[in-house]
């Protein structure tokens, strides 16, 4: 189930239209928005940034705490870095433009249903370096955590860490994109983190990074 956040009839009709055969739910206001993902729990939330008010990046980052498993995507007629990387912070799944085709949609919902992060690459280490800068606690603690790892699957980390799509890792290592997301089912698996963006901050918080 999708879920889309709009003020905009057009926007509403047209993201419907594109979306196909998904269930859709259609809301126009950001108060609704924690109590249909509470309750419906939707596999993905297109979110019009023109519906932005005061504390929504707070409001968004309490909401995915409470509900990891959906990915929001942010649609936006332009974001500043300092915007975006707040949004990412918050647990978003990706920030794109908000006048994209429908090819183009289709690609970053597939992208982020697939694990991955819709971000400008210039600011995947900004990203990076601000959540490692963090303060560590015991859910965010690396020790032990790769000792674990088979070596490919340490390669497949330190590249994540670098911000590599599937695609480029499936690439650069000669293997399928297929054999990359199993890799990091398994490393999601035995590190106990959720998606490629927590991964990376106990990669880069690791005392010996891995190469």
């Amino acid at each position: 189930m999708f879920v889309i956040a709009s003020a905009a009839s057009q926007a509403l009709d047209l993201w419907r239209e594109w979306l196909g055969v998904h269930t859709v739910v259609e809301i126009r206001s950001l108060d609704a928005l924690p109590d249909c993902v509470m309750q419906l729990r939707p596999q993905l939330v297109l979110l019009d940034i023109r519906l932005q008010r005061t504390g929504m990046v707070r409001d968004l980052a309490q909401l995915l705490k409470v509900c990891p498993e959906t990915c929001v995507v942010v649609l936006a007629p332009d974001c500043s870095e300092e915007l975006e990387l707040a949004l990412f912070r918050a647990g978003v799944r990706g920030v794109c433009a908000l006048a994209l085709g429908r090819e183009a949609l289709l690609k970053v919902v597939h992208s982020v249903l697939a694990g991955e992060l819709w971000i400008r690459r210039s600011l995947v280490p900004k990203l990076i370096d601000s959540l490692a800068s963090q303060p560590a606690n015991a859910a965010t603690g690396t020790t032990g955590r790769f000792a674990i790892l088979t070596p490919r699957e340490v390669e497949i980390t330190r590249l994540i860490a670098k911000g590599e799509s599937n695609k480029r890792i499936a690439r650069y290592l000669a293997i399928t994109e297929r054999t990359v997301k199993n890799h990091l089912t398994a490393i999601f698996r035995k590190t106990g983190v959720v998606d490629r963006v927590k991964l990376a901050v106990l990669a880069v918080r690791r005392p010996e990074r891995p190469h």
